[in-house]
């Protein structure tokens, strides 16, 4: 949380939206009428996840009265080449003449490419860079503001991110809590790389039996810290088969991973083929030094203890080709 001139509390936007796809996507689409006010149009929702090819535009809407499409692109991190072409893909394929992007933070750089598409495409395309940030309201309630920073005939230069910056604060933030972390796991040859997981705010290690199975820490939410045994294979089939093998032995697994009163989650992520075994507590990337590096420690103890106890019997369910 961050509390700028004049007073105003702004909140880390995951705190209310910890997932892109399943948590801030939805929410826009059913609060178009705020983005509709932050960039001067009336729009109106058509379809969340419209269909461009192999590929999915987050959201197309359409401007009320004349009926003219528009592709919306969000993210909840600064802007990044990605997704500035993905924006330019999915308005494209859908023929939208108006693309919005919406971001927590605009570069200089991208901001400056969607003037100049604004300056140097025909007038009836039109791009839109809208901020989003969150506003503390009250004592345990916030209020989502959008801000449009680039519009056709204009750029409000002073709500961009100054030229050639290379990382925001929140991200820096995630980079100095798991370096640390990462360095001694990799020299131990806890496995063979760290991979940044779901945005900044994770870190996933392979296991060394599979590559889309591993080992991960992350913070998610309004203040919860995870570590986490994730099950993906090539084979949906295989993944529930881990799972449920694993989730027979449920108890004595438990009990093996000390201390013993962890608060444990064991899920099936049917719709995305994957599931996941884990343990959280609370924690937040703004908590204190001192907490940080705590939770820190208990990250590492358990990714140890978890591997000591996962690997063989993923070593053995793998063997077995029943």
């Amino acid at each position: 949380m961050t509390t700028p001139e004049g007073g105003t509390e702004y909140v880390d936007i995951r705190s209310e939206w910890p997932h892109e796809a399943l948590d801030f996507t939805p929410w826009l689409a059913e609060n178009l009428d705020l983005l509709s006010k932050a960039i001067g149009l009336n729009l109106e929702l058509v379809q969340e996840e419209a269909a461009v090819g192999p590929f999915s535009c987050d959201i197309l809407a359409k401007e009320v009265g004349s009926g003219i499409s528009a592709a919306i692109e969000n993210q909840l991190e600064w802007t990044d080449h990605s997704h500035l072409t993905q924006l330019l893909t999915y308005a494209a394929g859908l023929d939208a003449r108006i693309a919005i992007w919406v971001a927590p933070e605009f570069r200089y750089e991208h901001a400056a490419t969607l003037h100049w598409l604004n300056e140097w495409t025909p007038n009836d395309l039109r791009f839109y860079g809208v901020r989003v940030e969150l506003v503390k309201a009250g004592e345990s309630s916030y209020e989502p503001k959008l801000q449009c920073v680039v519009f056709p005939g204009g750029w409000d230069k002073e709500i961009t991110q100054p030229q050639g910056a290379s990382t925001s604060p929140l991200n820096q933030k995630f980079q100095e809590f798991f370096q640390p972390l990462i360095r001694p796991l990799l020299q131990k040859r806890f496995s063979e790389k760290a991979i940044q997981y779901y945005g900044p705010s994770g870190r996933f290690f392979p296991s060394g039996l599979s590559q889309s199975t591993g080992y991960s820490v992350s913070f998610e939410g309004k203040g919860d810290a995870w570590v986490t045994f994730h099950i993906r294979t090539e084979g949906r089939e295989l993944t529930e088969r881990i799972f449920e093998e694993l989730k027979s032995d449920q108890k004595l697994i438990e009990a093996s991973i000390t201390p013993p009163d962890q608060e444990w989650h064991w899920y099936r992520h049917d719709a995305y083929d994957f599931c996941t075994v884990n343990v959280r507590r609370d924690g937040s990337i703004y908590d204190p030094l001192e907490k940080l590096e705590e939770i820190r420690a208990w990250m590492v103890d358990m990714l140890l203890k978890f591997k000591e106890v996962f690997e063989p019997r993923l070593e053995k369910i793998l063997r077995d080709p029943s």
